[in-house]
Parts: structure tokens; sequence; C-alpha cells
């Protein structure tokens, strides 16, 4: 068996498996490393597919690199092999799951787990060959794969495994519960990306942390709102301060507030509405709120209205093409003769497709129906 590593090099290894954690894409290389501390092939631990042009491929002597033996055993060393695999063979197989759940969750391109994958298989194989069904027999393989190891002279260091398959499995459970609250995180920004209001949630100090599709073409082309490195910030020094104020009062005080940033005579104030949020079960201090506390802050361009079509009305209320623009029209504030003359009909027409229109959106009156049209779909984008 190799030497016992220094406990100096084995806390090193601890800490890179923790910084893997927050950054997967060193899992690789930290793989490599522990295999320095373990044992086993050079090759066994280079688990990084090869590239070309772009492309990922695996090179027939990487595939063929199994982990099979060259020599014959004696007696004797059957016998070392069996104390050994007895000791630390069920170790050596939860080890070595989780270096390869490690491995596949740390890449997000799948054809780089498709290629990790064959040749993970590939290269146990050997262990698995001439297996048979019977459950006694699933026992045999993880002898198999160490008589595999061993017959190369590169048997794993059993201490070393003991050491380091705790902190493994501890930064394994961790990883997976980031990976599954930053899918979480995306599927609400995906959702949030829909809408048409702007949404920017600022920490404690009133620095923006996260914005969705809407937000940014807001404070990247209106001019009343823009995202300084210092925080939010308006047209004006003034208009700044009192956005600052509006958002330190949500974050810290709990106060809902409501402002109208002016950007220019060509185009009607920005509305802004500043909400405080505040993770479930967090505690609230005496003074200044939660230090976990955040704010939310909606902001709402009267410049830049949903893109409705017919297709969107016909789907939610069962219209006709005629009928949905006519609605659209009524929703637009236009009058019933402007939407006759847009559509090229005759104004009884167009009073009856808005009578088929109340009839099946449930409403009697113009401004009944145009306020159904906006409650319902006014909020989504119709662009995508």
């Amino acid at each position: 068996m190799a030497d016992r590593t220094p406990d100096r090099t084995v806390l090193a290894i601890v800490d890179r498996i923790y910084e893997a954690v927050e950054r997967p894409e060193r899992w690789p290389e930290t793989i490599r490393d522990l295999g320095d501390l373990i044992g086993g092939r050079r090759d066994f631990w280079d688990l990084n597919p090869l590239t070309r042009r772009g492309d990922l491929v695996l090179s027939p002597a990487s595939l063929d690199a199994g982990c099979h033996g060259s020599v014959l055993l004696s007696r004797s060393d059957l016998r070392e092999l069996d104390q050994y695999a007895e000791e630390y063979g069920e170790l050596i197989a939860r080890f070595l799951k989780i270096i390869f759940l490690s491995t596949l969750s740390s890449l997000k391109e799948i054809a780089a787990r498709e290629a990790i994958g064959l040749r993970m298989t590939r290269r146990y194989l050997q262990a698995f060959k001439g297996m048979q069904a019977s459950p006694s027999s699933w026992k045999s393989v993880g002898r198999r794969l160490i008589a595999a190891l061993w017959t190369d002279g590169r048997v794993f260091n059993g201490e070393n495994l003991r050491l380091i398959t705790p902190h493994l499995d501890r930064a394994l459970r961790l990883q997976m519960r980031l990976n599954a609250a930053q899918l979480q995180a995306d599927i609400i920004s995906g959702a949030l990306d829909h809408l048409t209001l702007g949404v920017i949630l600022v920490d404690r100090a009133g620095m923006p942390i996260w914005h969705n599709r809407r937000a940014h073409e807001i404070t990247a082309s209106t001019g009343g709102l823009r995202i300084a490195r210092n925080g939010l910030a308006g047209a004006s020094p003034a208009d700044t301060q009192i956005l600052r104020e509006l958002i330190m009062a949500a974050v810290c005080e709990g106060a809902q507030g409501l402002l109208a940033l002016e950007r220019g005579v060509e185009s009607r104030p920005l509305l802004l509405i500043a909400m405080p949020l505040k993770p479930v079960g967090a505690p609230d201090l005496e003074a200044g709120g939660s230090p976990f506390a955040c704010g939310v802050l909606f902001v709402n361009d009267p410049d830049q209205t949903a893109a409705l079509t017919p297709e969107s009305l016909r789907r939610a209320f069962g219209l006709t093409h005629r009928e949905a623009q006519t609605a659209i029209a009524v929703s637009r504030g236009q009058g019933l003769k402007a939407a006759a003359e847009s559509m090229g009909v005759a104004l009884t027409t167009a009073r009856s497709h808005l009578q088929q229109a109340f009839a099946k959106t449930g409403t009697t009156q113009q401004a009944e129906l145009a306020a159904l049209v906006h409650r319902t779909l006014m909020h989504v984008r119709h662009d995508d």
C-alpha cells in the first residue's frame, strides 16, 4: 500500500474539495489531486474529455485505459487482497460513486456528460465482465475492481480514503443543494422576464442585485432611471435622492412607497413602487430592520404597452379575428368609428363585432371590456 500522506496534504485537498463546490469547473482538477493522494492509475483520474475543433471526442487510448491487471497474483497476494477488500471494499465503492457524481454534476454540457459516461463505462467493463445476475455476485464486483488496481501496483490508500470520503460526501450534498437552488432561481428569473413590469431587487444597502428583462430595457433606454456604480439613479441629483430614500424606507422600515420619475417633456414619467422583502422566518430587529431584508422595485413605463395581438385575445376569450381586433382597438382608447375605419369595415359591422366581444367576455360596456383586457393580458409580454 502507498505511504501515508502527511496530514497537511490531506487538509489542503479538503480545502480544494469545498472550493470546488463554489466553483464546479474546478472538480476535474480537484479529482486529479485526489488521485495523487489516494493512489491508483494516473489516467484513472483524468476525467476531462478531449476537445477538437469545439467537439467533444475521446481518443482510443483514453477509452482503452481500463483498470484491468497485467500480471497474475500469488496466493499471498490474494490473501492480502482479500483482507484489503474486506476492510476497504465498501468504502472504495462509496468513494468512487461520489467522485463520479461530483464530476457529472459539475458539467453543464450534455455532450461532456455523455463522453465521460462512455469513458467510465468502458473503464469498468472489465470489473463487471462475467458477472452473474445473482445477488451474491454483486459482492465480487468490488473485489474485481480492487484486484485490477492491485495487479497494476497502484492500490488505493485506505487511510486517506477514510479521511477524505466524509468531506467529499458533504461537499457533493452541498453542491446538489446549490444546483437545485440555482435551478429554482433560473426558473423564477425566466418567469419574471415575461412581465411587462420592470422588476429590480435591491439589497439592504439599496444596491441592485438582480433585475428582469423589462427593467434592463427601461434602465438602458428611457433616461429616467439608470443603474449606476453606487446604486439606482434618476435623471437628476434630486430625483436620485428621492429614489434612494424611497428604497431605504422600504428595505429598512418596511414602508411601501410610490414615486413618479420625470424623464423629459416628450415622455410620461416612470411609475415606481418600492416594497420590502424579507425571507420567511427571518427575525426583525428593533432598530434598522432585519439584516436579511431586501426590497423590490416595480417599474412601469406607461409609454411601453404590451404588444397585444388578435391571436392572444382569440385564444383567451374565443373571439374571432375581427372581434379581437375590435377589442384591442377599444382597449387602446380608440372609438368604434376609428376602429371600423382601421379595419376597413362598416360601422355597423364593427358594432356587431363589439357586441359579440361583449357576449364572449361577459362585459357590457367598452370601458369594462378595456379593463378586462388590461387585467388579463397586459401584464405579460407577447413579443417572444
